[in-house]
């Protein structure tokens, strides 16, 4: 088990960019009837400390051309909660576009479950997003933070080996399985470029003139697929372009692709989120 600390969420916001007052000691209060009463950590934190606890052993996957992460998340993870992540039996299943395979999980914050879901490795890219209509070519050539089409935003990041250290570090990683100076490796983990998909929807919602104080955003679930033999060969500094939309204009589900060197996507995900007031409506 390992023990989550302030000093883990802020090397984790600060790697990604991630702005949102839930994970800042200095400004939670400001949350309108936040009921988490201190911090919480990232939900692409809580992702990341899953891959790596997966990869800690010996896989029981075996690696195929995408990997897929499909979490529901059930309760925050607080400051002093100790995290322990549970993975089930393996499952191979056949698709008309591949074969797939996969283990059921539970991440558990002090006993109690933080998030479910699944893992698995997929033959194919299984989640599909209207904005693979756009081009690398027509990104590359708008400026960063654009909003076009009315509500689809486009966010510029780069891979910076720093900053992935510095996440590993806030997931309990072991740093050298990713990045290893004296052997020349460097090697991404799924969830660095995936986490800069937060500070990507949060600019987008600061776009779309979106009050983040008085009308906080949490996550219900995330859905997300990407492709590994992209992943492996990116390098220090390459760009990423992501474009987040809504969903069938539902302004609480998201969908994202991010793009470096390839025409293909790096990454397709889904996202839904839910206003905090929601969840704080008592039932009748």
């Amino acid at each position: 088990m390992h023990t989550l600390t302030q000093l883990h969420i802020d090397i984790a916001r600060n790697a990604t960019d991630d702005f949102n007052l839930f994970h800042d000691p200095m400004r939670w209060q400001r949350i309108s009837e936040n009921p988490f009463q201190g911090t919480i950590a990232l939900g692409f934190q809580l992702g990341l400390y899953v891959e790596t606890q997966i990869n800690r052993s010996e896989p029981a996957i075996k690696w195929r051309q995408c990997s897929v992460y499909e979490f529901t998340f059930v309760n925050p993870a607080k400051v002093g909660d100790e995290l322990n992540l549970v993975l089930k039996r393996t499952r191979v299943t056949e698709t008309d576009k591949g074969e797939q395979e996969s283990q059921r999980l539970i991440l558990k914050a002090s006993g109690k479950p933080s998030l479910m879901g699944s893992y698995r490795q997929s033959d194919f890219m299984s989640v599909d997003s209207q904005l693979l209509k756009y081009s690398k070519e027509k990104l590359s050539r708008m400026t960063d933070r654009t909003l076009f089409d009315n509500s689809v935003f486009l966010k510029r990041k780069w891979m910076i080996v720093g900053n992935v250290k510095n996440y590993l570090l806030s997931a309990f990683a072991d740093q050298t399985q990713y990045i290893d100076e004296f052997v020349d490796k460097v090697r991404f983990p799924h969830f660095y470029p995936l986490s800069l998909m937060s500070s990507a929807m949060l600019e987008r919602a600061q776009a779309l003139e979106y009050d983040l104080i008085q009308n906080p955003m949490i996550y219900v679930s995330q859905n997300m697929c990407i492709d590994n033999q992209q992943l492996a060969q990116l390098k220090s500094n390459d760009c990423l372009n992501i474009l987040v939309a809504p969903v069938d204009t539902d302004p609480n589900h998201l969908t994202c692709v991010g793009w470096v060197d390839d025409e293909s996507p790096l990454f397709c995900a889904e996202v839904k989120l839910m206003p905090l007031s929601d969840m704080l409506i008592k039932p009748a």
